[in-house]
């Protein structure tokens, strides 16, 4: 931090900022009257704070609303694999059953191709 010749600071530091004072008499420049206004200073400040705590709140409400939807997708991912397991089990049950079609039918096949071919031998009854 320098002085000038009037034995005034060069710069003056303001919220770990660094803003230069007038080195000569005070001019009408609006930007040194807004810098030395303490009012003005305070309602800067007041509007930074306002805005730090706006953005703390929609930084919750971001991370609530993340955390809400991350919940949403584990509750559907846990139904899907129950829906999952149920049809599972029931693809079981209809290989099953078609398993159990598939041999009967199999089975009948063979009943009426032995017959066939009783008939074709003349071994065939008529009652």
């Amino acid at each position: 931090m320098g002085v000038d010749y009037w034995g005034t600071p060069a710069s003056v530091p303001m919220h770990g900022k660094v803003i230069a004072a007038p080195t000569s008499a005070p001019s009408s420049n609006s930007r040194d009257i807004v810098l030395s206004d303490p009012t003005i200073q305070d309602g800067r400040e007041l509007k930074r704070q306002k805005r730090k705590q706006s953005n703390r709140e929609s930084a919750r409400r971001s991370r609530l609303r993340k955390q809400a939807e991350w919940e949403e997708v584990a509750n559907r991912a846990d139904l899907l694999k129950q829906e999952n397991s149920s049809l599972k089990e029931e693809l079981k049950q209809l290989q099953e059953k078609c398993d159990g079609l598939t041999s009967e039918n199999t089975s009948l096949h063979e009943k009426l191709k032995a017959l066939e071919d009783e008939k074709s031998n003349g071994n065939w009854y008529k009652d």
